[in-house]
């Protein structure tokens, strides 16, 4: 595919990074000459400087060819203004992304039109979708659903004194319908085989029912928990969002610390009487312990300063506090967040990209996750087999070493396979994949990686 990124920010340069490796044709668009050269110097793309409201840059970029365009820069008006000019000039498809939702209420479908978008999306949405997700799964460290949200990947860090550590993946008695189909040491990802032995610090991925995985964290020692208190660090609108939706699952508090008077009364009269709104500061030991701050199951920090919601989350944890979670502006911090043991590192500009890769797959791939910092990518993908075939058996669809097949939904029933288990035209499978196998897992199932 022949596509356009505007914006060589966080979410464009992710954008670029993946779909370059993935052997697409891609160009991107950036007035800063500091992001335009990053992506010069580590890239195998197309850079055009200039500003994307100027119809001479866009058509510099091969916009009029271009299969899709992405507008992700972080201004909304700008992000519009490109999406009206490259449709009239003649790309296929326009993503855009805004900040500000709100702006579409009532008006989605004349913005719409107006604009001429195919999908618009919100950063913030995402990771507030993503805190939730978390937050709901009691001990995951991120969740992915599939098939209709019947299939569910978690990812989990193997704990000091889990059952997990130093055990072979064949002498693992996991719950029926749960596989482990990938690890990650440090940098190194893998998708293992029986032999793997995991160790104490690792981070796994888990594929199954939900109910399947509930049984497996039950299995490594997770406690049982009923009613959970949450402390949310700052009252922005990622905040407000997480609030709306965790007001919506069963048995959880909220609190609320803000140190802006203004904002933490404005964020009080929107939720009256259903969430406490301190106004306080959430790096102030002697208040957090007067409000007994540390006694809370989650602690979520959503402020834009990373080096902040890194040293409250750490000050949370050696509180008490049971999980910390933590968005993270630059996503490289990732790394840091996990060598600190601050549980969740969420980069809401990595979800958007992620989400968008979705759709630049959406031909026969129904979704996709990039998972591992773009280690390994998680496709559901429609049986097809070439000639005429209508079924082959897991163990002899000759799948590349670094691929294996998580899930197996037929109709209404799903399951986690074996290598006797039979794949059927028109079954949808799960796949974990390294990137240089994605090509292959495509190909013995009869998908593309998209229109």
């Amino acid at each position: 595919m022949d596509i356009t990124v505007i914006g060589a920010g966080e979410v464009g340069y992710h954008l670029a990074d993946i779909l370059s490796r993935e052997g697409h044709r891609v160009s991107v668009i950036d007035t800063d000459p500091v992001k335009a050269r990053r992506i010069m110097e580590s890239l195998d793309v197309q850079v055009v400087m200039g500003d994307a409201a100027d119809a001479e840059v866009l058509t510099r970029a091969g916009v009029s060819q271009c299969d899709l365009l992405v507008a992700v820069t972080d201004n909304d008006k700008a992000n519009m203004l490109t999406a009206v000019l490259a449709r009239e000039l003649g790309a296929k498809r326009v993503i855009l992304r805004l900040r500000d939702m709100e702006r579409l209420n009532d008006y989605r479908y004349f913005y719409k039109q107006a604009l001429g978008f195919d999908v618009v999306l919100s950063v913030e949405d995402f990771a507030a979708e993503e805190i939730v997700n978390t937050v709901r799964e009691h001990h995951a460290l991120e969740v992915e659903t599939f098939a209709s949200g019947r299939i569910q990947t978690r990812r989990y860090r193997i704990e000091s004194g889990s059952k997990l550590g130093g055990r072979t993946l064949a002498e693992l008695d996991l719950p029926s319908g749960v596989l482990i189909a990938a690890v990650m040491r440090g940098d190194h990802f893998e998708i293992p085989t029986g032999e793997y032995r995991l160790a104490e610090g690792e981070q796994v991925w888990a594929i199954g029912k939900h109910h399947s995985l509930d049984a497996f964290e039950v299995a490594c020692g997770a406690p049982m928990e009923r009613r959970r208190s949450v402390v949310i660090m700052g009252a922005g609108g990622i905040a407000r969002a997480v609030t709306r939706r965790l007001l919506e699952v069963p048995g959880i508090t909220i609190r609320v610390l803000e140190r802006n008077t203004v904002r933490a009364k404005a964020f009080a009269a929107e939720f009256p009487g259903s969430v406490i709104v301190l106004d306080g500061d959430a790096s102030d030991l002697e208040m957090l312990q007067e409000e007994r701050i540390g006694e809370a199951n989650v602690f979520i920090a959503t402020s834009g300063d990373d080096e902040q919601n890194m040293v409250t989350c750490l000050l949370m944890h050696s509180l008490g506090t049971e999980r910390t979670i933590a968005l993270v502006n630059k996503p490289t911090y990732r790394h840091i967040y996990d060598l600190l043991g601050i549980d969740q590192a969420i980069s809401p500009r990595i979800l958007c990209a992620n989400r968008i890769l979705r759709f630049v797959r959406s031909g026969s791939v129904s979704a996709i996750a990039v998972v591992g910092e773009g280690k390994a990518e998680v496709l559901e993908v429609t049986a097809n087999f070439s000639g005429k075939k209508s079924s082959v058996k897991i163990k002899s669809l000759g799948l590349p070493k670094g691929a294996v097949v998580g899930a197996v939904v037929k109709g209404e029933e799903s399951l986690v396979p074996v290598g006797d288990t039979v794949v059927e035209v028109g079954d949808h499978v799960i796949v974990f994949a390294l990137p240089e196998n994605v090509d292959r897992v495509l190909e013995i199932f009869g998908a593309s990686r998209g229109a």
